[in-house]
């Protein structure tokens, strides 16, 4: 009888313990989702976005707004956010503002870009560019309809359908939708592959999250009004510093709405996206990489 009165007692002790715990503590960490984070480097008039999921890291495209004086920028960033090595690199097509940063990697980094092979050399005009063979990592052509998967994350190639010069010019960028649970990214490297949008992949494209806008949102713009129809983007990330009002202003016209200060270019410095795949959706602006660098 005795044992029996201390048994409830401690059942009881338990009970008012759990009551006084934060509701939702028990299973807080069974219903968390790893966070996505898409990071715009702030790098002049060049591309270069680091994807990260988890354990996973994927850089897309990397390259130097002034081929004649290079810098370390890529490099510096990633290893500044607490990157030791690259899963994928995917180079929408081969100017030296979007792939001369891009040998960072390992032996097993796997680059993806629009050409069969990765060029000997790039000629930009004024400055020859030794870039081939690759010093590490394995190329694979990316074509239309290829799908990457990596965790709960999903790339899908949309374009080119064909290529122009081999993935060297600006329409032979590579497009592709990343998606995270219920949240999209397009990313359009040059030249926004418009007829895609408009007819194979409309469902896929339609009210994305995140529009990369192509070619620096420099005039005339490389995307068409009736695939921006489609896309109606919530946010627009810009590498390049331009006027984000004409931007805006273009959307606007085209009945495209969006705040104008949802157009984030190099003029917001570095700007980092986090979210979850559903509610959780947040936007960094001027940020210092360090400060997303993976605790040890």
């Amino acid at each position: 009888m005795r044992m029996g009165r201390m048994a409830r007692r401690m059942a009881a002790l338990c009970l008012a313990l759990l009551l006084l715990l934060p509701v939702g503590f028990v299973c807080a960490e069974e219903g968390t989702q790893p966070l996505l984070e898409v990071h715009q480097m702030a790098l002049g008039i060049a591309d270069g976005y680091l994807i990260r999921l988890g354990d996973v890291n994927i850089l897309v495209d990397g390259g130097n707004a002034n081929p004649m004086a290079p810098t370390d920028a890529v490099v510096n960033y990633l290893r500044a956010a607490g990157v030791n090595r690259l899963d994928a690199v995917i180079i929408t097509h081969w100017h030296l503002d979007h792939c001369m940063c891009t040998l960072f990697g390992e032996s097993d980094t796997v680059v993806y870009s629009p050409a069969e092979r990765v060029p000997d050399s790039i000629f930009n005009g004024s400055v020859t560019v030794k870039i081939g063979p690759l010093v590490t990592g394995e190329h694979r052509q990316m074509h239309m309809g290829d799908v990457l998967i990596f965790g709960g994350m999903t790339i899908t190639c949309i374009g080119p359908e064909k290529l122009k010069q081999g993935g060297g010019c600006n329409q032979d960028s590579l497009n592709f939708v990343m998606q995270y649970g219920s949240r999209r990214f397009l990313f359009t490297g040059d030249f926004a592959q418009s007829n895609c949008i408009n007819q194979q992949y409309t469902e896929l494209c339609a009210y994305v999250d995140v529009l990369k806008f192509p070619h620096h949102g420099i005039e005339p713009y490389e995307i068409g009004k009736k695939a921006l129809r489609v896309v109606r983007p919530q946010y627009v990330l810009v590498p390049g510093v331009v006027n984000e009002h004409s931007i805006w202003n273009f959307a606007d016209n085209i009945v495209v709405k969006f705040p104008k200060e949802n157009v984030l270019s190099n003029a917001d410095g570095h700007v980092v996206i986090q979210t979850d795949g559903g509610e959780r959706f947040e936007v960094c602006v001027k940020v210092d990489p360090a400060d997303f660098a993976p605790a040890e």
